[in-house]
């Protein structure tokens, strides 16, 4: 009898043993599904936050175009920065967060899709087209460039990423000179979609890309260089200088600096006067400038829930209506 309570003790304890393992077993199992569920929970929450916020900057998205659409009604022959466009970034506020966004005139910038433009008809063989010219004499301008390459070869070798062909120009850089990198890539031979493709063409590393990011813009689908003179900063009066001969960085600050705050109405009044400060050779780059603009970028801001939400639009006004040409989520340009 002993020897039997003695087995059936020790059934006893293995039977508790189990239940104990299955016990733990079970409490692992929930704990993990409980992680889970808290997982799934939190991705969900993300998922409707981040939607909530890019919904935001569609809407500010949608108020731009009628401000703008508004602004050319009212002057359809100019654009200038005392329109309500062109006013500093505000934060507003909406539910459970803040909205802003910025409006810029992409033609008070060097469009880098016009180094694509043809060349002029009696052009010779080393020469290229007006866009391309002030390029180089930006990149000239430009104090302490940090790269190992001279200016005329960063001038050149976008020019040659732009072109249609595979020809190197003068000292450009064409597919076999990518080809050769440790990591191959081809050259695009096509428009710019983004300013930051540069990143990518010799020479053009993240501290050129910093001084050179004021001055250059792209235009998608645009191989037009139309200055607006009522919309340039003076902190870009080195483009100015770049595209007129005998105008230094000063005359053009000084230029910018007395245009009337409605802006010039015509170019020839800015034409008398960048004359009047020394300006040379007027008459050949009369076709550069403009004071009306059709393009513009907005950088629009979302937080939501302490979360950062940010959305760049190209919008084009055309006829009395808005287009997006071009969205961007995220990044700085």
């Amino acid at each position: 009898m002993s020897q039997l309570a003695y087995k059936h003790g020790q059934q006893q304890g293995a039977a508790l043993i189990i239940v104990l393992f299955i016990v733990a077993l079970a409490a692992v199992i929930a704990a993990e599904m409980a992680t889970n569920l808290m997982i799934q929970v939190q991705r969900a929450q993300n998922i409707q936050t981040h939607q909530q916020a890019k919904w935001y900057s569609y809407g500010a998205e949608e108020l731009v175009k009628k401000v703008l659409i508004e602004s050319k009604k009212k002057d359809p022959d100019k654009v200038h920065l005392g329109q309500p466009w062109a006013l500093e970034e505000t934060p507003f506020p909406v539910d459970h967060g803040t909205l802003s966004g910025q409006v810029t005139d992409l033609q008070a910038c060097l469009n880098l899709n016009a180094l694509r433009a043809p060349k002029a008809q009696n052009a010779s063989i080393n020469d290229t087209n007006p866009a391309h010219k002030a390029f180089l004499e930006l990149l000239k301008n430009i104090e302490d460039l940090p790269s190992d390459e001279s200016e005329e070869t960063l001038a050149d070798s976008v020019y040659d990423w732009l072109d249609a062909d595979s020809i190197t120009f003068r000292s450009g850089a064409e597919e076999d000179e990518y080809m050769s990198l440790r990591t191959p890539y081809l050259t695009a031979n096509n428009a710019f979609a983004s300013v930051s493709e540069l990143r990518v063409i010799r020479g053009f590393n993240p501290l050129v890309m910093e001084k050179l990011l004021p001055y250059v813009c792209v235009i998608p689908g645009n191989e037009e260089l139309k200055i607006n003179v009522n919309t340039i900063l003076p902190d870009q009066a080195l483009l100015l200088s770049a595209l007129i001969d005998g105008l230094s960085e000063s005359d053009a600050q000084s230029i910018i600096s007395a245009r009337p705050d409605q802006g010039y109405d015509k170019v020839e009044d800015f034409l008398s006067e960048a004359t009047a400060q020394g300006a040379q050779n007027i008459k050949q780059v009369t076709d550069l400038f403009t004071v009306n603009s059709d393009y513009f970028k907005l950088r629009a801001k979302a937080m939501f829930d302490e979360r950062l939400f940010t959305m760049t639009s190209i919008i084009q006004i055309k006829e009395g209506q808005a287009s997006i040409l071009a969205r961007k989520f995220g990044g700085v340009q």
